[in-house]
């Protein structure tokens, strides 16, 4: 009697191994075709972009100026945006402007750095917002490099902002594909609202004296000019509206057509 029970002991202790077996095997069967080797591609031309990828889900995306690396799903696309702007105050003539950085003492030596800017990528529908934005050295031909982030094939609004200089925008929202240009210096109706100023025939620029950063050139920025002035500031400083490293009387006149004409920040 006690023979038979230990055998049927068996039998149940078999079946329940046999059971943990299979189910460990399904386990392991289930979970095997849900993890897929990242893979993908991405089509682009002048009218759409293409991505695709095959995998896990986003877990890091990393970047610096040279590359954007993202594990997962749907990586952002490392961008070459090209532009040419030129800032009233800072323009010289032939289509070249001041050294700015130098005569206001940043560097020590002559160069083709003009100054500091701020570029955006802003949405194409309201509330237009910024998608990327990243300050660069703008060179004193008007050229400046700004390597951002953004979608291939889509289309922005390019916003050129400077510490003494009315913001602007660019017409329309830009098509953006590896490499973009875009030229504000070639018409008035290259920014938005045509709020560009001529400084040579045929040559624009964008307007300066926003000196307090409000997107007016107005009585308020004439009012800190005229302490700049009255202390003698030379060097850094936005109320040196043509840049030559000093804040004096040659700053005023500008400042003063520009306030009469009503100038401010055009964008939608």
């Amino acid at each position: 009697m006690s023979i038979r029970i230990n055998y049927n002991l068996l039998q149940f202790l078999s079946i329940v191994v046999q059971l943990c077996a299979y189910s460990i095997v399904s386990i392991a069967q289930t979970l095997k075709p849900s993890v897929i080797a990242s893979a993908g591609g991405n089509s682009l031309n002048s009218g759409y972009s293409l991505s695709y990828t095959f995998g896990e889900t986003n877990t890091a995306t990393l970047s610096n100026a040279g590359y954007t690396l993202t594990q997962g799903f749907q990586q952002t696309y490392k961008m070459t945006l090209n532009l040419k702007a030129f800032l009233q105050g800072y323009y010289k003539n032939g289509s070249m402007m001041e050294n700015v950085l130098y005569t206001e003492g940043i560097t020590a030596s002559p160069g083709a750095a003009c100054d500091t800017i701020q570029i955006e990528l802003r949405e194409n529908t309201s509330p237009y917002s910024v998608v990327s934005a990243s300050k660069q050295i703008i060179q004193t031909n008007g050229s400046v490099t700004f390597n951002g982030i953004a979608n291939a094939g889509n289309a922005y609004f390019i916003v050129v902002k400077h510490r003494n200089s009315i913001e602007t925008w660019s017409t329309y929202p830009v098509l953006l594909t590896e490499n973009t240009y875009y030229d504000f210096t070639t018409a008035a109706t290259a920014a938005y609202g045509n709020n560009q100023i001529e400084v040579e025939p045929g040559i624009f620029a964008l307007y300066s004296g926003d000196i307090n950063q409000d997107q007016n050139a107005d009585l308020l920025d004439a009012a800190i000019l005229e302490t700049s002035i009255a202390n003698f500031d030379f060097g850094y400083f936005a109320t040196d509206i043509n840049g030559d490293g000093n804040v004096d009387l040659l700053d005023s006149p500008m400042l003063e057509v520009n306030v009469n004409g009503f100038i401010y920040s055009v964008h939608p």
